[in-house]
């Protein structure tokens, strides 16, 4: 469990940066994306920024074999 856990808005840049590269984001899209994100990731606030790499809450969820 990590300090995050009981909100589901922030992550650690880790945590998220593992996701992506779960979900089969390529490696230098990861590294773009890192190098902009803040530490936690807040997914709210970052969410029109992800979209531009067509990232969304709901994408990630079903690349990783779940649904919203």
């Amino acid at each position: 469990m990590t300090q995050f856990d009981h909100d589901s808005r922030y992550r650690s840049k880790a945590e998220f940066v593992h996701v992506l590269h779960r979900v089969g984001v390529p490696e230098e899209t990861i590294a773009e994306i890192a190098a902009k994100l803040s530490d936690p990731v807040d997914l709210d606030e970052s969410g029109a920024f992800l979209q531009t790499y067509g990232l969304t809450r709901d994408a990630l969820i079903s690349r990783m074999g779940g649904s919203p």
